[in-house]
């Protein structure tokens, strides 16, 4: 690299106070803040939303108070408040994922959001009753010293954001459901989500919004790990383009594996290394053997875990987000010119303990790479045989069961819901909206309209009884 290459990194401004970011996209959110500015997205957005909450629980908050049985009404609306923009904040990121030529993904997600927000405060409070609210927060704090885990930040944020937020906003928009309704069953799930994200961070906040989309939320043993087994190299290198190609080969197949969505990739970062680069840790679950239809991926491992090496200076960074999907972004956009150097590691089984976690030299990359793209093929050729009933109830599952699975793993309960209370059947109420989800475009207009203006996530009522559910369908 000559000193022409190098551009001047401004990145770390961002992490001062007072700094507001940059904007990476130009829309703006409303919400329920009538007749007030509209909302941007980022560091600013964080910001002024905060600003306009009335509790102080989107504040860094103390363990007494995560431990505590339940939100305040009060609480319950700024997390209700501030989801909704956190939402939006990374939907708009990826809006173009939306819809997919193959999969029936908008249908499924408004599916499962609502199957979540019936059934998930059942399983969260037999999770909490088996290991207690500590054992919750200390499943959290797991994630500290694993790599390959998907109690990760994608998952954990969709224990309350997609379970709470977009099942209770679908449900509302499709008048099943009175913003008075579920309160009980509301603050169970936005309880869960608090504690897990609560002992991942141990900083106070629970999203990485709140804190400059950081989330570097891995011990130091971890980090010297991974480094210990990343190689240099020069953009353009043969080196290079077997990382970079293993990286987008394998992340396909891990985002084709869990239908279309993100549930198979988690990254956390920035990690600032002592040369002055940054590290970013990347999961890539290729096989989840709890699908059925992950069969065309045996002989693949469960996970790989990519140490990836960026040089700021020569991308010329301005800002990097590790979003609440755990997916990087950055300013410039393409960060991949900037890897300097990668690592990979290969975990075989969902439980393999993290001494068995071996490293995958990049000149070994070739017979898993044919694997891969043998998976990702037979995939497609699987997916095209399908119906669309079937396409759709297979993402319900991918949503739905993914999302609690690494919890109910770690509480030693899946077994349990599964035999017990038929975790794996569609509530009768899920069912039938299959039918009404495509009328008068309910799932096609109606409901990006309320999720991405953030009109549909009505606040539970002034006086509303903390112990109130449903008590009937008139």
């Amino acid at each position: 690299m000559t000193d022409s290459d190098i551009l001047k990194a401004s990145y770390k401004k961002r992490y001062e106070d007072g700094d507001d970011g940059l904007r990476f996209q130009d829309l703006f959110y409303q919400g329920n803040f009538h007749g007030m500015d509209p909302i941007p997205d980022g560091i600013k957005g964080d910001r002024m939303i905060r600003e306009r909450l009335k509790s102080g629980v989107m504040e860094k908050v103390t363990k007494e108070q995560v431990l505590k049985d339940q939100f305040t009404l009060e609480e319950m609306n700024d997390l209700n408040n501030y989801l909704a923009w956190n939402i939006w904040d990374v939907l708009v990121m990826r809006a173009t994922e939306g819809v997919s030529g193959m999969i029936p993904r908008q249908e499924y997600e408004i599916l499962s959001f609502m199957q979540e927000f019936y059934r998930y405060p059942e399983f969260m409070r037999l999770m909490t009753d088996q290991v207690g609210a500590q054992g919750i927060m200390d499943i959290g704090t797991s994630a500290k010293f694993e790599i390959g885990t998907k109690v990760n930040a994608v998952h954990d944020w969709c224990l309350g954001a997609v379970a709470f937020g977009m099942g209770r906003c679908g449900l509302l928009a499709l008048e099943t459901i009175q913003a008075d309704d579920y309160v009980e069953e509301s603050n169970e799930i936005l309880k869960f989500m608090q504690r897990v994200l609560w002992g991942k961070r141990q900083d106070g906040y629970i999203l990485n919004s709140q804190d400059r989309y950081r989330c570097a939320i891995h011990d130091q043993s971890i980090i010297d790990m991974l480094m210990n087994e990343v190689v240099d190299f020069e953009e353009g290198s043969d080196q290079f383009k077997a990382f970079t190609q293993f990286n987008a080969t394998a992340e396909l197949l891990a985002f084709f594996d869990h239908y279309d969505c993100r549930l198979g990739l988690g990254d956390t970062g920035p990690y600032e290394l002592p040369d002055g680069r940054i590290l970013i840790i990347r999961d890539l679950f290729v096989n989840e053997e709890i699908y059925h239809w992950s069969d065309v991926c045996e002989g693949l491992p469960y996970s790989y875990t990519l140490a990836v090496v960026l040089d700021p200076e020569k991308l010329g960074l301005e800002e990097i987000r590790v979003n609440d999907i755990s997916t990087t972004f950055t300013q410039p956009k393409n960060y991949i010119p900037a890897i300097t150097g990668g690592a990979i590691f290969v975990k075989d089984k969902w439980d393999t303990p993290m001494g068995e976690i071996h490293p995958l030299g990049l000149d070994q990359l070739d017979p898993h790479l044919d694997k891969i793209r043998e998976a990702t093929v037979k995939m497609y050729d699987k997916t095209l045989r399908m119906s669309r009933r079937i396409l759709c109830t297979n993402g319900i599952y991918s949503y739905y069961i993914d999302m609690l699975l690494p919890y109910l793993r770690a509480t030693g309960l899946y077994e349990e819901v599964c035999a017990k209370y038929d975790f794996w059947e569609l509530d009768q109420r899920v069912s039938q909206a299959y039918y009404d989800i495509t009328k008068r475009n309910f799932v096609q207009v109606t409901v990006p309209q309320k999720i991405f203006s953030g009109a549909g996530y009505l606040p539970f009522p002034e006086g509303t009884d903390l112990r109130r559910s449903k008590y009937s369908v008139l």
